[in-house]
C-alpha cells in the first residue's frame, strides 16, 4: 500500500488497541532479530496475537522497503504477511492483502533472480483476485505493476507494456500520482529492453519532470540512472557523465551494493566511451569483485564479457585476457550460474587461454547471457544466440 495508507490504518489500528509496530519487534522483524523460521513459528503457535490487518500491512511495506537491499529478507516479510492474514480472515480487506503479499513474494523471487518461482506466486496472486473478487484500484495496481516488471524480465513485452497500462489507469484512479510516474518510468525500460533506446528516453524525461527528489528518493534515483544508462547506449557520454556527477550525492544515500555496484558499473561505461580506459579498467574490476563477493555470479560474469574483456582485447593486452580467464573460477562456482550460461563462459575462457578470444565473441556471449538469463534452457551460438 501507500504510505499514506499505511500510515492511515496504523492510526486507525491505534484507536482500535492494538499496536502494530510493537507486534513487529515481538516478531523480531524490525531489526531482524530472529531467524526467519523462529518468527513464523512465534506467529503460528500465539492464540490471539499477530492477528491484525494493519500488521500485515506493515509487514508489506517493510518487504517493499528491503527489496533492493535484501531481496530474501524481503520475501520472508511478505510471507510473514501472508501468514498473519490467514489467520485474521474477519478483517476487513483481508483477501487484498492475500493478494498484496503474495505478490510481493512473487516481487521478491524475481528480483532474486528466481523467475519461475515469481511466476507461480503471481498465478496465486491473480487466483486470489478473480476468486475473491478483489476490486481495490490500488491493489489491482500494484499487482499489475509487480506483475508487469517480471513480464518485462521475461522479456515478454507486449504483455509487460498492457500490464503496466492497466497498472497506471488503477492508479490514476485511485488518485495516487507518484505511483504512475513509477509506472511510466517501467514503461520507459521495456522501450529500452526491446532495443528502442531514443524512445525510452522521450518516455522518461517527461516522466521525470513529474517527479521530485522529495517525493520518493529512491524512485527519483533509479529514473536518473536509468537516464544515463540509456544515453551511454547511444553514445551520449558526457550526458550520462553530468547526471552522474549531479546526482553524487543521491546516489551515496543508498549504499546497499545492489545500487552501488551498478553505479560503478556505468561510471565505467562511461569512462570507457569517453576512452578513459584506466578508469574504465578500474570501475569494472571492483564491479566484478563486487558482484563475487555478493554471489551475484551472473552479473560479475556480464561485466567480464561485455566489458573487461572486449576492453582488454581492443588495447592488445593479451596478457590481461588470460589474467581475466584464470580469475573467473568463483563466477562457476556462483549458484545463480546455471548449466547453459556455464557452458558458454567455459568457451570464453579456453579461448581466452589459447589467444583466440575475439570481441566479436566476447560479445556474442555478453547478449547470450542476457537472453539465457530469463530462459535457462537456451543453448549458447556464437552466431546467433535465439
Amino acid at each position: 500500500m501507500a504510505d499514506v495508507h499505511i500510515t492511515r490504518e496504523l492510526l486507525r489500528a491505534a484507536d482500535r488497541g492494538e499496536l502494530p509496530p510493537r507486534l513487529l519487534l515481538e516478531i523480531g522483524a524490525g531489526h531482524f532479530a530472529l531467524p526467519p523460521e523462529q518468527r513464523a513459528d512465534r506467529i503460528k503457535r500465539a492464540h490471539e496475537r499477530f492477528r491484525s490487518g494493519a500488521l500485515s500491512e506493515l509487514l508489506i511495506e517493510e518487504s517493499r522497503k528491503r527489496i533492493p537491499s535484501n531481496p530474501h529478507e524481503a520475501f520472508h516479510l511478505a510471507e510473514l504477511a501472508r501468514i498473519v492474514i490467514h489467520r485474521s480472515p474477519n478483517v476487513p480487506g483481508a483477501f487484498n492483502l492475500m493478494a498484496l503479499s503474495t505478490a510481493y513474494m512473487a516481487n521478491a523471487c524475481r528480483v532474486s533472480g528466481d523467475l519461475r518461482r515469481a511466476a507461480e506466486h503471481f498465478g496465486h496472486a491473480r487466483y486470489i483476485i478473480t476468486h475473491e473478487e478483489v476490486t481495490d484500484p490500488e491493489v489491482l495496481a500494484r499487482v499489475d505493476e509487480l506483475e508487469g516488471s517480471l513480464l518485462k524480465d521475461q522479456r515478454l513485452f507486449d504483455e509487460a507494456e498492457e500490464h503496466l497500462a492497466r497498472a497506471a489507469l488503477f492508479y490514476r484512479l485511485a488518485g495516487l500520482k507518484i505511483e504512475g510516474v513509477r509506472v511510466t518510468i517501467i514503461l520507459a525500460d521495456v522501450s529500452f529492453h526491446r532495443g528502442n533506446v531514443s524512445r525510452a528516453i522521450e518516455i522518461l524525461q517527461p516522466a521525470l519532470g513529474q517527479l521530485h527528489r522529495v517525493d520518493d528518493p529512491r524512485l527519483f534515483m533509479c529514473a536518473r540512472y536509468n537516464l544515463a544508462r540509456y544515453f551511454v547506449e547511444v553514445g551520449q557520454f558526457w550526458e550520462a557523465s553530468d547526471i552522474i556527477a549531479t546526482e553524487a550525492d543521491l546516489f551515496r544515500q543508498f549504499p546497499e551494493p545492489w545500487t552501488q555496484l551498478r553505479v560503478t558499473w556505468l561510471r565505467g561505461k562511461i569512462f570507457a566511451g569517453r576512452n578513459d580506459l584506466e578508469a574504465a579498467e578500474k570501475a569494472f574490476s571492483e564491479v566484478v569483485k563486487g558482484f563475487i563477493a555478493e554471489g551475484v555470479g551472473y552479473d560479475a560474469a556480464m561485466v567480464t564479457v561485455e566489458d573487461l574483456a572486449p576492453l582488454y582485447l581492443k588495447t592488445g593486452r593479451t596478457a590481461d585476457v588470460k589474467r581475466l580467464a584464470e580469475e573467473m573460477i568463483p563466477i562457476f562456482q556462483a549458484a545463480d550460474v546455471h548449466r547453459e550460461a556455464l557452458a558458454a563462459l567455459l568457451l570464453f575462457q579456453e579461448a581466452a587461454r589459447h589467444e583466440t578470444l575475439t570481441v566479436k565473441l566476447a560479445r556474442d556471449v555478453a547478449r547470450y547471457l542476457k537472453a539465457a538469463r530469463v530462459n535457462p534452457s537456451l543453448r549458447f551460438s556464437a552466431e546467433k544466440p535465439s
